[in-house]
């Protein structure tokens, strides 16, 4: 014949079990606030990532010298987010000294040779991301070499974003480098007035 638990273990013992769902409540509880945040409320969160080569080139017809830069656009947050706007500026390291760009075009079918269409924002819904080649010139007439010594280049791009609900001034940015041989020098010089495409290794900014 059994015995049963005396009062006060039947007591602990519902006490336990109470407590424990009460935790286990919670941490449930937790776990969906997170899960809907990062779900549904996360602001946007657009960030950059540049192709392993980039095009310098020469226009033909207007002789600006520009560059054909790939770059995947990432938004790590839940909401939608907007690239409104991207700038470049190169700096030669041995001076310092510096020329800016703007991202103006887009390259046919992403083909990296061959303008596109003009420059619209980028909009992106939450965890998606979207890769373009985007053509970055001078603004206005500017014929001649920025790139025209050998030396490293720094290049740093800098884009505006926007999300849905309007607000704006938040930027997201990008640096790596490029090394400028003699044997791309030479071909620069040997084609100063003609177009001339090639493609430049990028390494990441230390």
């Amino acid at each position: 014949m059994s015995q049963a638990a005396p009062p006060k273990i039947r007591l602990n013992l519902g006490l336990t079990k109470e407590l424990l769902a009460v935790v286990i409540s919670i941490i449930s509880f937790g776990v969906s606030i997170v899960s809907f945040y990062t779900g549904s409320l996360k602001a946007p969160d657009l960030h950059f990532y540049t192709a392993p080569y980039i095009r310098h080139v020469v226009d033909s017809e207007s002789l600006n010298e520009a560059f054909y830069i790939p770059i995947t656009l990432a938004n790590r947050g839940a909401r939608s987010g907007t690239l409104v706007s991207i700038e470049l500026t190169v700096v030669y390291l041995p001076d310092g000294s510096e020329k800016r760009y703007f991202g103006q075009y887009f390259t046919q079918d992403n083909s990296q040779v061959l303008l596109g269409d003009f420059f619209t924002p980028l909009s992106l819904n939450g965890y998606s991301a979207d890769s373009r080649t985007v053509c970055f010139y001078p603004l206005g007439a500017s014929p001649g070499n920025f790139i025209n010594r050998v030396g490293e280049y720094e290049f740093r791009l800098t884009g505006t974003s926007a999300n849905v609900r309007g607000e704006t001034g938040s930027s997201i940015a990008d640096v790596f480098r490029v090394q400028v041989d003699a044997d791309m020098v030479r071909l620069m010089q040997s084609q100063p007035d003609g177009e001339y495409i090639y493609p430049i290794p990028v390494a990441r900014a230390p």
